[in-house]
């Protein structure tokens, strides 16, 4: 196996960033309450850190042709449980949506492991579109499948941001623009009737109203990050750690950094994503294989997006997207680090 060394550089910065963000929240929180947050600070370098970077070293160990022996059961495994999360019995308790399983005090949201395995199983299946229209229908039918389950969830940002990658894998390959375009015209109806949705369109209206949870979350998010002025106030030094904003170690992280380290560093965070990004797009370019391309372009442009969606709901409208590196959630940082496993390993034939 060989390191792509500028790849993980940037792995290494990011992750850095993120676990001296999270140390930040928690070293505030563990005050109020000791025994929950040291549990949940260890869970953190267990979830986001050590489990995906062992993950990452796996799949950078694999051959791509052993990768495409197990990804079906990789799809299947993660299709599965993300069904079984629907049933009353595996849904984790207090949650009305069905985004997370849970069984005997274990949860993981298996939607994130079903993006990534669904984007390599349409890899596999790309080349063969050319052969003849049942391979364009499978995946059209596998495609619509996995939306309307996300949009049952409902998980609107997360089925949007999978979208994402499809129709960045097939930019990627110059696929036809009439299999762009049916993508396309799936995404935009999916979006519209989500739009009807009770709890987007409360998401929706916090814009503009100053009443309600999401909409309290939305204006702390806003007033720590503008409270952070040019040069922010420093790492660890957050008032609004102090005040509380909702879901701070998960879907508001990004104001927490914001505030700490100002505009210039966010500015510098932006920066330092983009160009790990674009080392990304680059493998994606120089890779001469339909399959390897399709999925790197796929991956990258759904890694843009959750970074993208994530900044724009501290500002804008809040929803329910994990911050790369930076967030609280094993099963996006475990997904993450298999993609970027993946990616690392392969050859550029």
């Amino acid at each position: 196996m060989k390191l792509d060394k500028p790849l993980i550089f940037f792995i290494a910065v990011l992750t850095f960033l993120g676990l001296f963000t999270f140390y930040g929240i928690y070293a505030i929180l563990v005050v109020k309450d000791p025994i929950f947050y040291r549990f949940l600070f260890i869970k953190f370098l267990l979830g986001n850190v050590l489990l995906p970077f062992l993950f990452f070293f796996i799949f950078a160990f694999l051959k791509w042709s052993t990768i495409r022996k197990i990804t079906l059961p990789f799809f299947l495994f993660s299709l599965i449980f993300t069904l079984l999360a629907f049933l009353p019995y595996f849904q984790l308790p207090g949650k009305e949506s069905a985004r997370w399983f849970y069984f005997k005090n274990i949860s993981f949201q298996p939607t994130e492991f079903l993006k990534i395995s669904t984007l390599l199983l349409i890899a596999f299946i790309v080349p063969l579109i050319k052969r003849g229209r049942d391979y364009l229908i499978i995946t059209i039918f596998i495609i619509g499948s996995i939306c309307v389950i996300i949009y049952k969830q409902p998980a609107l940002s997360n089925l949007l941001i999978f979208l994402a990658g499809i129709a960045g894998g097939f930019f990627g390959l110059k696929f036809s623009f009439r299999n762009l375009l049916i993508i396309a015209l799936i995404g935009i109806l999916i979006f519209m009737i989500g739009l009807t949705q009770e709890y987007r369109v409360k998401r929706i209206l916090s814009i503009f109203t100053t009443e309600g949870e999401t909409a309290y979350q939305l204006k702390q998010a806003r007033l720590a990050i503008s409270s952070g002025g040019i040069y922010g106030k420093g790492f660890g030094k957050s008032e609004f750690k102090l005040i509380g904003i909702p879901l701070m170690m998960t879907d508001s992280i990004f104001a927490i950094y914001a505030e700490e380290t100002g505009f210039i560093g966010s500015l510098a965070l932006i920066l330092i994503f983009i160009l790990f990004l674009v080392i990304i797009f680059q493998k994606a370019r120089l890779v001469k294989n339909e399959e390897k391309k399709f999925f790197v372009y796929g991956f990258g442009t759904m890694l843009s997006a959750q970074i993208y969606v994530h900044i724009i709901a501290n500002l804008i409208v809040t929803t329910g997207v994990p911050l790369p590196f930076f967030s609280y959630g094993p099963s996006n940082a475990i997904s993450l680090m298999i993609g970027l496993g993946i990616i690392n390993s392969l050859e550029y034939s």
